[in-house]
């Protein structure tokens, strides 16, 4: 009798073990489902969490590695000898960005709609704001807004790009660009020349002309040269392309000032890629936007850009800084990626807010 009373308790205890062990895969399939549907499947338990899961492991001994559904069985062996050496967990997951800082990004790209994620990472830089690209794309993704055009890759480095890259601190280069100026005679081809020191990325524009003949040629070559003097930069090389305009008093001028003047290879205007890079930003960012009436009016556009490129700009070639900002050497350290406290933040409009500059209000 006593026989069967111990076969029918091991019964009602291997019946409830049964079900014990159903209820444990009904909720190990609950956590890979949810595993499933979140975005990575990957799940980040809060301190709190990792507290509570560590708490009822230790009744089980840790022995967790056949239940355990939310992390690996690595990564709950990690947090145990956490508690028992006493180490401080290592923050996971990405920091959460600050909501001013979100709707900061998001408003740099619906204001303006031709920056990419480099240029809006320059912008936030001269607010002492530094934050990822991917958190970047990840904010405008959000937003619904259009990501950057794609990048292509490094080109391959040739006997040209290496003699740039070496003497990149003593290059100035040049090139002329027209633009159709509207007047009570009909529409006139107005002619500027435009400089770029390619170490320091400053910009030297002469006034337009319709008239580019040799002596004004060489009046602006004078001009730059007093203006390489006054900015105290240095110059070895001049480099520009066959033009005609570009004449042998043109390059004497330059020769006898110890500036050697370079020609690029014939049909290679990628030879001369700093100033045609600029003179495109030029009309992209501005001049495209206006129909010019006078030399005057097209001289105060072109030169409101050069300020605004010489002063404001950052420069994805001189690490997403300014000009000045660059000249002022390494920069110092930057605040955190997502301050809680941005300060105001003001807006500085030039050509009418076709070109904005972004800076912290003075406390």
């Amino acid at each position: 009798m006593l026989r069967w009373f111990y076969v029918l308790a091991h019964l009602l205890v291997e019946a409830g073990a049964a079900r014990r062990e159903a209820r444990i895969r009904f909720l190990k399939a609950q956590v890979e489902v949810l595993r499933r549907k979140l975005g990575g499947n990957r799940v980040i338990p809060s301190p709190d969490d990792r507290a509570r899961l560590l708490a009822i492991g230790q009744e089980l001994g840790h022995n967790v590695a056949d239940v355990i559904g939310i992390v690996t069985p690595q990564t709950y062996s990690r947090w145990v000898e956490e508690l028992r050496t006493g180490r401080k967990p290592k923050r996971v997951g990405r920091p959460k960005i600050a909501r001013n800082l979100r709707e900061l990004v998001a408003r740099l790209a619906k204001h303006n709609p031709g920056w990419g994620y480099r240029r809006i990472i320059g912008e936030l830089r001269k607010l002492r704001l530094r934050i990822g690209r991917s958190s970047v794309r990840r904010i405008l993704k959000d937003e619904g807004l259009t990501p950057s055009p794609t990048r292509r890759g490094r080109a391959e480095e040739t006997v040209w790009r290496k003699f740039i890259r070496l003497h990149v601190n003593a290059l100035t280069a040049c090139d002329f660009f027209t633009k159709n100026v509207i007047t009570p005679l009909g529409v006139r081809v107005a002619y500027s020349l435009a400089f770029i020191h390619v170490g320091t990325r400053k910009v030297f524009l002469s006034p337009p002309t319709y008239h580019p003949h040799e002596q004004w040629v060489q009046q602006q070559g004078r001009n730059l040269l007093m203006w390489l003097e006054d900015q105290k930069l240095e110059a070895r090389f001049l480099i520009h392309d066959w033009d005609t305009k570009f004449s042998t008093a043109f390059r004497e001028l330059f020769r006898s000032a110890g500036v050697r003047p370079l020609r690029t290879p014939k049909l290679a205007p990628d030879a001369n890629s700093f100033i045609e890079n600029w003179i495109g930003a030029a009309k992209r960012e501005a001049l495209d936007y206006f129909i010019r009436f006078s030399l005057q009016h097209l001289d105060y556009i072109v030169r409101q850009f050069v300020a605004f490129f010489n002063e404001h700009r950052p420069h994805q070639g001189l690490g997403n800084r300014t000009l000045p900002a660059a000249a002022a050497g390494p920069p110092e350290d930057l605040a955190i990626d997502h301050a809680p406290q941005l300060g105001r933040v003001r807006c500085q409009l030039f050509l009418g807010g076709l070109l904005r500059h972004y800076y912290r209000e003075a406390a």
